[in-house]
């Protein structure tokens, strides 16, 4: 027998990896809870898995090569150990889940984000037939990754999108002792950006109801999280009947034991004025919002079908700024959509420059099969491309670098994650505004503690001794 077969009184081991966004990292753990409950236990080492899944992302066209250069590198081990249940999950699985298996011949198993209730059955069919099942009844006769029926018979998938699925009453399997615990609000996406593959595979807008939520929130402030981090594709446009976000925020917030409140990622467009009030009235709400703006361009936004103006991005900026004096605010953009113009471009690097996000997530356009851009002309060649994203990568890590800066001579509370990788002798943690900061001391993971900012980069703040903060809720 092979390096870590498991015969039949032997649990099972798991063994997955993650890319892509924190709701693909929340998913794993929420795959990991399932299988666990089905006789599987994890296993970080995959030479001793039973079964290797990769969760995976369809969003940037890297992040799929990455898997696929990562799948068949762990093909090797299945062709050392045939008994050894290859497969994939995710927005990726649920994109390219034929073109994979072409590419990847010894994948057994691609299984869609809506499908992870039925993961436990479809690896026992796997493993006890040791020949995988085929179910491609939802590939449409127009998509461009359908092949004709029983073509390749024997690769386990599920893709069906189900608008019902919202796995509340399913476990997720945490790290013990986390600080920060990631909660899926809402999965789907009803907003059809013309860039944007998330619809299509991950489906609809579906929130889980707020009982379920708040459920989680105090199991996981039970198991010793002092901050909860919200999330969904469209976070904000959370409702479970009469409760919108904002309540959900509120309600959350009097939990006893839980410090902080977070979430991402939401939508200019359903930024409400509860919210806003939420995160100026709560103190639980931390001060951070990200606002993807995509460009600056009223006409490249318009393509992107994202639903407002430059204008009205600027104003809901600075109600934002003026509702919450430390709010620390993040974007996106994409640089080279298609038909991007020199002036789009100057527009987005100016817009950049008078709002002074605090991060950004700075990307350069590449086409998402499915999606509407996908048809467009891709008119904006790409060394032009890696020109415009070099350019406010640069201008954007200033801005950082200046941002940070002005905390200097500042009294921040911190979060302590854990010790800090250097120097010695000190501890790492988060700011309300979710600024990474360092400083010396020996607190414990979950501690609130207070300290003085004396020197800053882009990326870290550095402050004086850490004490206990007045407020800490552990204490």
């Amino acid at each position: 027998m092979g390096r870590g077969y498991s015969p039949a009184a032997v649990a099972p081991a798991i063994y997955l990896e993650t890319y892509g966004c924190q709701m693909n990292f929340a998913d794993t753990e929420l795959i990991l809870g399932h299988a666990g409950t089905a006789g599987y236990v994890r296993t970080t080492d995959p030479a001793a898995a039973d079964v290797i899944l990769l969760n995976t992302c369809a969003v940037r066209e890297h992040a799929e090569e990455r898997v696929i250069g990562r799948l068949t590198d762990l093909a090797r081990l299945k062709a050392a150990r045939p008994e050894l249940v290859l497969g994939m999950s995710g927005c990726m699985a649920q994109h390219h889940r034929v073109t994979v298996t072409k590419r990847v011949p010894m994948v057994d198993l691609v299984i869609g984000p809506d499908a992870y209730r039925r993961l436990p059955a479809l690896l026992d069919a796997i493993r006890a037939s040791r020949d995988p099942i085929t179910d491609f009844r939802d590939a449409p006769d127009d998509d461009p990754n359908a092949t004709p029926r029983g073509r390749r018979a024997r690769v386990a998938t599920d893709v069906r999108l189900d608008p019902s699925e919202d796995y509340a009453d399913l476990r997720s399997a945490r790290a013990p002792g986390a600080v920060r615990a990631w909660i899926t609000v809402m999965r789907g996406c009803d907003r059809f950006c013309t860039f944007c593959v998330v619809p299509y595979v991950r489906g609809r807008e579906r929130s889980l109801p707020i009982d379920a939520v708040l459920r989680e929130v105090r199991d996981v402030v039970a198991d010793g999280a002092r901050e909860v981090v919200f999330l969904g594709q469209t976070v904000n446009a959370y409702r479970d009947g009469a409760c919108d976000f904002a309540e959900l925020l509120r309600r959350a917030a009097g939990i006893p034991g839980l410090a902080r409140i977070r979430f991402t990622s939401p939508h200019p467009a359903d930024v409400t004025p509860g919210l806003i009030a939420v995160m100026r009235d709560v103190p639980a709400v931390a001060p951070q919002l990200h606002l993807p703006v995509q460009s600056g361009s009223d006409a490249v936004l318009d393509r992107m079908a994202r639903g407002y103006t430059t204008a009205a991005f600027r104003e809901l900026v600075a109600r934002v700024r003026d509702a919450v004096p430390d709010v620390a605010l993040s974007t996106d953009v994409i640089v080279g959509f298609p038909g991007e113009t020199a002036a789009d471009y100057d527009a987005t690097r100016r817009l950049l420059a008078e709002l002074r996000f605090d991060q950004a997530y700075l990307y350069k356009y590449s086409p998402r099969s499915l999606t509407r851009a996908a048809a467009w002309e891709d008119s904006v060649p790409e060394a032009e491309k890696s020109r415009r994203l070099s350019e406010v990568i640069a201008l954007q890590e200033g801005i950082a670098v200046e941002c940070h800066r002005a905390w200097i001579g500042r009294a921040v509370e911190v979060l302590v994650e854990g010790p800090a990788r250097r120097p010695a002798g000190h501890v790492a943690g988060k700011t309300p505004q979710y600024a990474t900061t360092v400083m010396n001391g020996d607190a414990a993971p979950g501690a609130l503690v207070t300290g003085t900012v004396v020197a800053a980069t882009g990326h870290t703040l550095i402050a004086s001794a850490a004490v206990p903060a007045a407020l800490d809720l552990a204490g």
